[in-house]
This record gives structure tokens, sequence and C-alpha cells, in this order.
């Protein structure tokens, strides 16, 4: 399948949204699902209701990727920002992880926190990133949903949509630099398309072998809409999902402004074979963007 049909069949079968505040429920469900049932990242017990949600819930930007057919959340990503109003003034990965950053030209304090921000949380169902034949979801068989093999078609690029929506958000509301936790070797496959991430901390081990990444979102969001594979992709993301995000005063979607620094301060997964032209996405539902 060719990654322009790829689109069409996500654009038939999948939609994205923007969620904020109250409208979590769907999304922390989801997140339950992947982090506490499927990987044991949460305890049962921290996710009454059976949803997962911590303090940084209320103080990002959160997309939802939803399965057409069936109404369900296939996935989810949000974007934590540290505003000089917001109650937190770390970002996720500063609290957990902060120990492990260099002490280099991205390290987030040299920079206007204005600018910042974390893409973090994302998942896919694991209905979504299984094959049919195979064992049965936290949620059921995925024989009961029938789905076609146009839609499992569309599978390996559900993750790939995220990151590109999470550029989107980064452009949109003018966080220039990006950061997220991940896998190192995740961050090799996202390079094929086109998102350079640059590793800015130690690999630690915080479910699972993860390191601190950073990226610039204006260029990041300039090679997507480049890409010979995700350039479809990122231009029907960008006309869905900016159509839910607010408008802000004299300020349009495109490449981030470059913002003026602060001075220095003193120092295991299967693997999902993709369509031709896209890059293999490891099976894991939280792509080691846990934080």
């Amino acid at each position: 399948m060719e990654s322009g049909s790829v689109v069409n069949a996500f654009k038939q079968y999948f939609r994205l949204s923007k969620r904020a505040g109250g409208d979590l429920e769907d999304i922390q469900h989801l997140r339950y699902q992947v982090y506490c049932k499927e990987f044991g990242f949460e305890r049962e017990e921290d996710c009454p209701g059976h949803r997962e949600a911590d303090e940084y819930d209320t103080q990002a930007w959160h997309c939802l990727l939803e399965h057409r057919p069936s109404s369900m959340a296939a996935g989810c990503v949000r974007v934590v920002h540290v505003e000089s109003q917001d109650p937190i003034a770390q970002l996720p990965m500063e609290r957990h992880c902060g120990e492990s950053l260099f002490d280099g030209e991205w390290h987030p304090d040299r920079l206007d926190r204005d600018s910042i921000c974390e893409v973090s949380r994302l998942a896919v169902h694991s209905m979504f990133r299984r094959r049919n034949g195979e064992a049965a979801t936290p949620i059921g068989d995925v024989e009961a949903l029938k789905f076609s093999p146009d839609q499992i078609r569309v599978f390996p690029i559900l993750a790939v949509s995220l990151f590109v929506a999470a550029t989107l958000v980064c452009v949109h509301y003018r966080k220039q630099h990006a950061y997220a936790m991940m896998e190192p070797a995740l961050a090799r496959i996202l390079r094929h398309t086109g998102l350079e991430f640059t590793q800015i901390g130690e690999v630690v081990n915080y479910h699972g072998k993860r390191a601190a990444f950073y990226i610039d979102s204006g260029k990041a969001h300039e090679s997507i809409r480049n890409s010979s594979a995700l350039s479809e992709l990122s231009r029907y993301v960008e006309t869905t999902l900016l159509h839910s995000l607010p408008r802000l005063p004299g300020i349009r979607p495109g490449p981030a402004a470059h913002p003026q620094r602060r001075p220095s301060v003193a120092p295991g997964a299967r693997i999902i074979q993709a369509p031709p032209g896209w890059a293999a996405i490891p099976d894991r539902g939280h792509h080691g963007l846990h934080n």
C-alpha cells in the first residue's frame, strides 16, 4: 500500500481532535489501559475509576485519536507547558529525571520558560496495534470489531500521526523548544520521518531505558511538510486539528519564532512493518513517551 492510500484510509477510519480541561475521561481511560493494565507503569490503586491522571493534565494540551466506525479512543498524546502563570514550574522530565540532563545549550534552564514544552503520555491502544488472529486485547478480541484490511494497514502510522499532531500543537502555541523522554532507538527511527530529535541526557531506567531528547518544533514542522512520506498526512492533520484549536491573538500557525535565550547557567519491542516510505515503529503502546 503506497503512503498516499494509507493516508486516505487514515482519513476514512480515524479522526484527531484537541481535548482539554474536564473533557479528558476517554483519554485517561485509554492511558489506564496502556500504562496500568498492559505495561504496569502505574498501580491500580493510583488510578481510581480506571483513569490514569496526574497534575500535569490541567497544564497541557491534549490530542485524541478516535476510530470513526466504533468511536473508540485509539490513541492520545499531550503537550505540557510551563508558562509563568502555570502552577507547576518544572516539566515532567525535569521533575522525574532532571539529574540525567546534560548541561548543554538545550538544557531547559537555559531557555525562556514560555517557549518550552514536553511531549508526553503518547499511547496507542493495543486493539490498534495487533493484527487479526493474534491474542485478545485487554478489552476483547480484535476479531470482534471486524477490522477491514484497509483499516489494519493504517495501524503502523497511528503513532506517527500523534507525533505530527504534537508538533503542530507546539507550533500553534509558539512552543519552539520541545522535549520528550523516549527510547534512543525510537529517536533513530523518527529521524527517518523527518523528526530530528537530539539526545540531551543520559539513558536512565525510568519505565524502561529512556533518555531526554530535544527538537526545534518549527524545524520539525518544516521537515514534516517537506517529507515525501509525511507531507500528505501533515496537511490532513493540520487541517483537521488546527480547526479545533483556538486562534491566538495576532498569531497564525507556522514555524515557531526564535525567542531570546536566557544567559547560560552553571553547570525489546516487536517492529511493525510500515508501508513503503514509512519508518517502522516499535509495537509498544506508549512508544517510550510516558512522562
